[in-house]
């Protein structure tokens, strides 16, 4: 992950980034798995910032009940040991800190979710019962329609928080993300702590105000931090959804008519599984 990251980065000029080893560097603590300078950055506050780069989490999707409903869930774990032991090397470096990167990946996502829900459907009375009648409810063909809905909701759901706290909703939400282990010489608000392990919730969308580098994968960009970076603040856009256009995707909406009554499905369909269902009362046309 880091070496893709890296070669995308430095496509900028403003970025230069150096992978880095314990068997490089002799150290008797471990050194991050890679280093990244900023330089020459509009109103930077500092001419030239140095950070240490760890990417050394596990992924993990989970099942989350709630009042009925089902979720799912991802974050991503980091040892907590490891973390200190990189962070001796940060300090002693006089760096300006450790940043934790993380890969967000939609159709990953979509893939490994599925396979969650697919097995507990197959061992949870409660997972199934609502798997059934979310596909009753939403007139889907199938149980493996009715799952993908699910994976497509959460997955826009939490992307769609986490691009609100970066403060541009026109960005994809996917590519790579480097937050600060610490913020105020404090852990970063938002990140958890459980056991042995720091945690990165994507529920904790708010978390995302302290990113340093966003490189959005979709669209090619590299977006940093002037909050953190530079001596201007930067501004949340508030973006209306179009009512004609998919929320998920931005296709184009169209009146879906079945035995069991009408909806607002997307153009992109099967490929987007986004549909939108009148109030009582209201004639779609």
């Amino acid at each position: 992950m880091i070496d893709e990251f890296f070669t995308e980065i430095c496509k900028d000029l403003h970025f230069n980034a150096t992978k880095l080893t314990n068997e490089e560097f002799g150290q008797n603590w471990k050194v991050p798995e890679g280093f990244i300078s900023i330089i020459g950055l509009e109103n930077a506050k500092f001419p030239v910032f140095y950070y240490g780069i760890t990417e050394s989490s596990k992924k993990e999707y989970f099942i989350k009940k709630e009042k009925g409903q089902i979720f799912v869930r991802l974050r991503f774990k980091f040892d907590r040991k490891d973390l200190i032991e990189k962070e001796k090397y940060v300090v002693a470096n006089a760096f300006n800190g450790l940043l934790l990167l993380i890969y967000i990946d939609k159709d990953e996502f979509i893939r490994e979710s599925s396979k969650v829900l697919k097995e507990l459907y197959e061992k949870d009375e409660e997972v199934r019962k609502y798997i059934e009648n979310l596909k009753e409810r939403n007139m889907f063909e199938s149980v493996t329609e009715t799952i993908g809905f699910i994976a497509n909701r959460d997955y826009n759901w939490l992307i769609g928080r986490i691009k609100y706290n970066l403060g541009n909703m026109r960005y994809s939400g996917e590519g790579y993300y480097l937050i600060p282990l610490k913020t105020k010489l404090e852990i970063t608000p938002g990140l958890e702590t459980e056991d042995n392990y720091l945690i990165i919730d994507l529920e904790n969308a708010h978390l995302f105000r302290n990113f340093i580098i966003y490189l959005d994968k979709v669209r090619g960009q590299v977006i940093y931090n002037k909050e953190r970076l530079c001596n201007k603040k930067p501004a949340i856009i508030n973006v209306k959804v179009d009512e004609n256009h998919c929320p998920w995707c931005g296709a184009k909406l169209r009146v879906v008519k079945t035995k069991k009554g009408e909806f607002l499905g997307c153009t992109n369909y099967p490929q987007c599984l986004y549909r939108r269902f009148p109030k009582k009362g209201v004639d779609l046309g």
